[in-house]
Formats: C-alpha cells, structure tokens, sequence
C-alpha cells in the first residue's frame, strides 16, 4: 500500500513538472513573439494597438532615435519632425497621457539604458514634477513591468498568461500609428468646439488661480531629486528641463504661499541645471503675454501647436548652446 502511494506521489509531481515545462514553453513562444515590442523582436508599426502606456515601449526601443521628449499630455504639442530639422537629432515622442513625474522618470531611463549613444532627452514638466515622496505616486495605472528589466517582464508574462494575451501575441495586426510616437491631440479639441476662443477663454477664466498649499518648509521635491540622480548619471546626454506653458489661471498668484511654493519648485530645478553642466532649463510657465492669451490654449495646461512651434525653436537654441563649448 505504501509503494502504491509513493508511485502516485512521484507520478503527480512528474505531471506537474511537465505541466510547469509547457507553461514555460508557452511563455517562451509568447516572447519570442514580442507582443508588446518590449523584447525589441516586433518593430514599434507591427506592434498591435495595445493602448498607449504599451505601445510606447517599443517606440522607445527604436534603434533609429537618438533623442526623446519625455513627459504627459503637456508635451504632445513637440513635434519630433521638427525638432529634428531644428537640431539635426532623430527625436521620439514618449508623451504618455495622464501621467506624472514618476512615468516620465521610467521612461527616460528605459530610454537611456536601450541607446548608449543617446544624445538629447527633454523632459517636460508641470506640477506634478513640485511634489514629495508622499504625493508623488501615479494617479492612473501605468505598466512599470513593461518598462523594467527582462526578469521583471518574463515574470509578468507568467503571472499573467490567458487566452486574451495569446490572441494579443498571435493574431493581433499592427496598431497603424507614426513610427516616431507622436499622436496630436489638436483633431480632438476642435471637434468639441475648443477652436472658439471665446469659449475657451470663458472656460478657463472660470479657474481659481491658485493662492494657497498643502506643503509646509523644507519643501523636498522628490521627483526633482530623482531627475538630479538621472542627469548627473548620464554626463554625455543633454538634459533640457522644459517647464510647459499654463494659462494665467493655473499660475499662483504673486506673493501668496503657492507662489513660493512653486518658485521654490522652480528654484530646485535651476539647482539641477547649476550642479550639471549638461542639463539646461527651458521656463514656459511663467506669467508672460503667450500665458496670457487664450488664443494660445484649448484648456489651461493644454497649448496649441502655433505656441508649441515657438517652445520648439526655443528648446533648439538651448540645446545648440549646450553644445558650445
């Protein structure tokens, strides 16, 4: 009686192993298929339409790039074709939507560790990049595995195993979009009536400008601290820390405890720019005539192309003089 159990015991853990080896086998299969393009196997154009915080990983693997603007919906207006003719560089958009300080850091430095030679990366920031290790956290779901090492997304992939991704590996056809990640957000704001200035004028002047804050000194800006630790491990690459333009109302109102909050924000970023002599700042987000035309907004962190053309050719004469010797 005791052997006949023994035998089972030895057959069930046999079944077991076999059942662990297909499954590694299908993981395996399901890698070598690269269904995000993470594996750098599928080019970013075969890649399906996975939703851009997916799709974005295999943009940033392209060989073809040297150069990325890094950030959320504040920096779709860069426009890598023309930054291109401007500088001479092959840029990438990795705008992600929705997103924070905390992706645009993920990203840059998947970016910088899949391009040794990398030569330029901008990275656009808004009020997500003034805050501390508390509040920092992603306000929306964002795939970090997809943008880890190989071990973090193999595991991933066996966590994850289904139907629904084997459909996704196999069978899927390619998502159509630009190969150099950027996707206007113009075309959806003019069909909703934001090309009517009044309108957008009446909208944003509805906003409160902001007069007071949650934090207290010592400010500590996390996200700024981890970006100081990025730029200053990457000396060959030029860093251009590009404030995004906002409409008055979004801008602290002088004197008042947001407004030193946000100088102190804006102080520490210059501190990065003082301690590394490859970093350079680009401020579009202070109180100036383009922030006070409506004319130049579809919402108030939200900028048109004709500004955009204009921070372009600026964010190009910074990196020309970082350049200089």
């Amino acid at each position: 009686m005791q052997k006949v159990q023994l035998f089972r015991g030895r057959d069930l853990l046999h079944v077991a192993m076999a059942c662990m080896m297909l499954f590694s086998a299908v993981v395996a299969v399901v890698y070598c298929y690269d269904p995000y393009g993470r594996a750098g196997i599928r080019s970013s154009s075969q890649v399906p339409n996975v939703g851009e915080r997916e799709l974005k990983v295999s943009v940033a693997r392209n060989p073809f790039f040297d150069s990325a603007v890094v950030g959320n919906s504040t920096s779709i207006p860069m426009q890598p074709e023309i930054l291109d003719g401007l500088t001479g560089r092959k840029f990438v958009s990795l705008s992600v939507s929705g997103s924070g300080a905390p992706v645009a850091l993920t990203v840059a430095r998947f970016f910088l560790r899949h391009h040794p030679a990398a030569n330029t990366i901008i990275v656009a920031m808004d009020d997500t990049w003034c805050r501390n290790e508390r509040t920092m956290a992603e306000g929306r779901p964002f795939p970090f595995w997809l943008y880890s090492g190989n071990l973090e997304y193999i595991g991933w992939l066996y966590a994850n195993m289904s139907f629904e991704l084997l459909n996704h590996a196999f069978f899927a056809q390619g998502n159509g979009f630009r190969v150099d990640g950027y996707r206007p957000y113009d075309a959806a704001f003019v069909a909703h009536g934001y090309d009517d200035i009044a309108f957008v004028k009446a909208a944003m002047d509805k906003v409160v400008r902001p007069t007071g804050t949650d934090y207290v000194r010592p400010f500590r800006f996390e996200p700024l601290i981890q970006l100081e630790e990025l730029v200053s491990s990457n000396p060959r690459v030029t860093f251009i820390l590009f404030w995004t333009p906002r409409y008055l109302a979004l801008i602290p109102v002088q004197d008042s405890p947001a407004a030193d909050y946000d100088n102190a924000c804006k102080q520490r970023s210059i501190e990065i720019v003082n301690h590394n002599s490859n970093a350079r700042i680009v401020n579009w987000a202070g109180d100036s005539s383009e922030n006070r035309n409506p004319a130049n907004f579809y919402e108030t962190n939200h900028y048109r192309d004709t500004l955009a053309i204009k921070i372009e050719h600026d964010i190009a004469k910074s990196i020309s003089a970082a350049e200089s010797p």
